[in-house]
């Protein structure tokens, strides 16, 4: 009880200039399961359709404060840090855990007023620089190991880096980051099988959608599905660049896509519960080869069979498991013939699933990177925490995946 007396008076703040008030990592597993253990969580994050401008509401035991939210890129990168921070310093945080690079300045700064600071990687942001469309192309390079550079400080100064996968943990001081994946919530999905599995007649994509993530490919490989035509594409998420849906809907396979746009957690679950398969496809990119997508897992934890970018890791994940087909990102005639494939074969496919969620349950759910966020923050938490290196964290991705029969 002291423990949680003590937690309790620690304001841990969760700040985001680019992500949603239900974003899965941020809020439902590390708020949440924060709050859970008894640290006092804020969320700051700019305003949705479903949160306004200055709301401030309590959901699962964080409070969420919505900022504005600025549509041009430029405000964004420039005018809505500040405006989280200094919300942030306003509710008097005692750890400040923030979740976007272009907040590293700002954070850096907190820093050296002696605040407890953690940059928490979701994603290779060097490489991942190297692909925005927004910035011209002799400025990607410079910008990248300018971004390398910045990250470098940042996992040397701060009190701590999490990090969403093996390779990302890599980049930092070893001694600095904690290994806290972003696998999917079991729980989450448990109670959604209302639909028999071979009555379902779509399949899901749910995600970023762009070129560089196959959106056309996926839009194609549907349009080639002649011996299932009732069967659907259904995609979810928000377009980068918003005219990529005009270029999407011009192809003679956008007539059997459902495009439902962003979606929120239950959204997200009765898209899962009434498809075939879900896909995970990327353009071959060394920023993807080497990531570990939430939706990947997700589909596993909803019992569907999964089509995957043929990656080495993807492989490693599905292969072993026997969870999925992986197939090449760009050929559209593969993608087609594993889809007919899952369709055809309802009862192989379903067990596919079955697989899938089994695998989730032992070897890819947020229950054990909770503990490992939870002990981190242990040690964050620790008086003189500001001033001192946190001990090394293990990295765990060692662990095989699990093969039939284990």
């Amino acid at each position: 009880m002291q423990h949680l007396s003590r937690q309790s008076r620690l304001r841990v703040i969760h700040m985001s200039s680019g992500h949603y008030a239900d974003d899965s990592r941020i809020f439902w597993k590390e708020c949440v399961s924060l709050a859970r253990a008894g640290y006092n969580v804020t969320f700051i994050v700019p305003c949705d359709d479903l949160l306004p401008e200055g709301c401030a509401i309590v959901r699962h035991g964080v409070r969420i404060v919505a900022v504005q939210r600025y549509s041009e890129r430029l405000w964004r990168l420039l005018a809505t840090p500040i405006v989280i921070v200094l919300a942030g310093l306003r509710l008097r945080g005692s750890i400040f855990h923030f979740h976007d690079a272009e907040l590293i300045p700002l954070g850096l700064l907190l820093r050296t007023f002696g605040k407890r600071v953690i940059y928490d990687a979701h994603e290779d942001f060097p490489r991942d620089v190297l692909i925005k469309h927004w910035i011209p192309n002799r400025l990607r390079r410079p910008a990248s190991l300018t971004m390398a550079l910045i990250e470098w400080i940042a996992g040397c100064s701060l009190s701590g880096v999490v990090a969403a996968t093996p390779h990302i943990a890599r980049r930092f001081p070893s001694d600095r980051v904690a290994l806290v994946q972003n696998f999917a919530l079991e729980s989450e999905f448990a109670a959604y099988h209302d639909v028999p599995y071979q009555d379902r007649r779509t399949v899901a994509y749910v995600g970023g959608i762009s070129t560089d993530r196959c959106a056309i490919e996926m839009v194609q490989s549907i349009g080639r599905i002649e011996r299932f035509p009732d069967v659907s594409l259904v995609i979810a998420g928000i377009a980068d660049p918003p005219s990529l849906l005009e270029e999407l809907a011009a192809l003679p396979g956008w007539r059997r896509v459902a495009y439902r746009g962003q979606q929120d957690r239950t959204g997200v679950r009765s898209i899962l519960a009434e498809s075939r398969a879900g896909l995970v496809l990327f353009n071959p990119l060394q920023s993807y080869i080497e990531s570990q997508p939430i939706k990947l897992f997700e589909y596993m934890a909803a019992g569907i069979p999964v089509i995957a970018a043929d990656f080495p890791r993807f492989r490693e994940i599905v292969e072993l498991n026997r969870c999925g087909i992986c197939v090449p990102p760009k050929d559209v005639a593969a993608i087609a013939s594993a889809l007919e494939w899952l369709l055809a074969h309802a009862a192989e496919a379903e067990e596919m699933g079955r697989r899938g969620r089994k695998a989730v349950t032992s070897l890819f759910s947020w229950s054990h990177e909770e503990r490992v966020l939870l002990d981190f923050y242990e040690r964050i938490a620790q008086p003189g925490a500001a001033r001192q290196k946190p001990p090394p964290t293990t990295n765990r991705m060692q662990t095989p995946p699990m093969r039939q029969g284990e």
